[in-house]
């Protein structure tokens, strides 16, 4: 019998709502981006300029109107985007059964509600624990799905290995330039703020789909550091935190270098994954389909003549031990046929 958080028409609205609520939540991450570079990169630019010139007049790099019009587009739309994920947390809360086997799935919930984009890549339990993929439909978390996966996102993460050298060559190396022109500091924020969008989107979905989530986040710590390094400059600016012991480590002008290190060292390291998974030198050079046939030709030939040799080291070492076998079982019964024979001479000897 189908319960009640099962039923049909919860499993119909679980299907037509994945798309949307999938979309939100990347859209919500977007604004999230959008926040950082304004209220954390900016700022950080800012104090950069005005540091590397202390007695010259450095245009404010966050005084556009356009930069306004994003920071309240952002802000307006996450403010759009909350009430949505609450009322579905709600609604997911009334009709799921309150077990302890739905602990996590409430847990879950509830963490949705703190943070909208969370909700990207949500298990439904409406639909036996599989998670909705643009593209991929209903899936199962598995050892499948987690290597398309990474193979999905190995063309993209490479792109941003290559984006993050001219950024960190702006930001250390041209900073005249980027206080004079304007067209070159909103470059510098787009790298920045897709930067931190591609690692925490990646993040949010591998975490979504790995079956001991906090193993994961232990094995992929630097991402992490990534993500949440920018919150702690954010941190400076937020009046309630002022003269608390967060606030001044907050201060600590090595955040900023510290988050740029670890910028570069985890876009070097899933640059490398990526060229590891998607066969960068294959996929770039690739031959035409008759050169690959013949090649692949070539390899299937070369794996049955081994194929061939191992059969008959198999076959070799079957009759050798066959043969070991039988003289062992021979000599057995020479013995037991010697012994025999004493045992009657002894008894003759007896007799006599």
């Amino acid at each position: 019998m189908t319960s009640h958080s099962q039923s049909p028409i919860h499993t119909q609205i679980a299907r037509v709502t994945a798309p949307w609520m999938f979309t939100i939540s990347v859209l919500f991450l977007v604004c999230q981006a959008i926040l950082i570079v304004m209220w954390v990169d900016v700022p950080n630019l800012r104090e950069t300029a005005s540091q590397a010139h202390p007695d010259q007049y450095v245009i404010p790099v966050d005084s556009t109107y356009l930069g306004m019009w994003f920071e309240r587009a952002a802000i307006l739309t996450m403010l759009a985007i909350w009430p949505i994920i609450i009322v579905e947390s709600v609604y997911h809360w009334i009709i799921r059964p309150k077990s302890r086997s739905m602990r996590w799935f409430h847990f879950y919930t509830l963490t949705f509600c703190i943070c909208p984009s969370l909700r990207m890549c949500a298990r439904s339990y409406e639909m036996h624990g599989q998670l909705w993929l643009p593209g991929m439909s209903w899936q199962r978390t598995n050892k499948r799905l987690r290597r398309r996966l990474a193979q999905h996102f190995s063309v993209p993460m490479i792109g941003i290995a290559l984006l993050i050298l001219p950024v960190l060559v702006t930001e250390f190396f041209l900073k005249d330039q980027v206080a004079r022109y304007q067209w070159l500091r909103i470059a510098l924020h787009i790298g920045t703020g897709v930067i931190w969008f591609a690692f925490a989107d990646e993040f949010i979905l591998m975490v979504s789909i790995a079956e001991k989530k906090l193993q994961y986040i232990r094995h992929n710590w630097v991402d992490l550091a990534i993500i949440l390094l920018p919150f702690f400059s954010f941190l400076r600016s937020m009046q309630a935190v002022r003269g608390t012991r967060l606030a001044k480590l907050a201060k600590i002008p090595q955040i900023a270098k510290l988050a740029r290190a670890y910028r570069l060292r985890g876009t070097a390291l899933k640059g490398f994954r990526a060229l590891v998974i998607l066969g960068v030198a294959t996929r770039l050079f690739k031959t035409d389909k008759s050169r690959q046939l013949t090649r692949l030709q070539a390899e299937l030939a070369v794996a049955r003549r081994e194929t061939r040799l191992i059969r008959l080291a198999i076959a070799r070492l079957e009759r050798e031990i066959r043969e070991e076998q039988d003289d062992q079982a021979a000599q057995a019964l020479d013995s037991a046929d010697s012994g025999s024979h004493q045992d009657a001479k002894i008894s003759s000897e007896k007799l006599a």
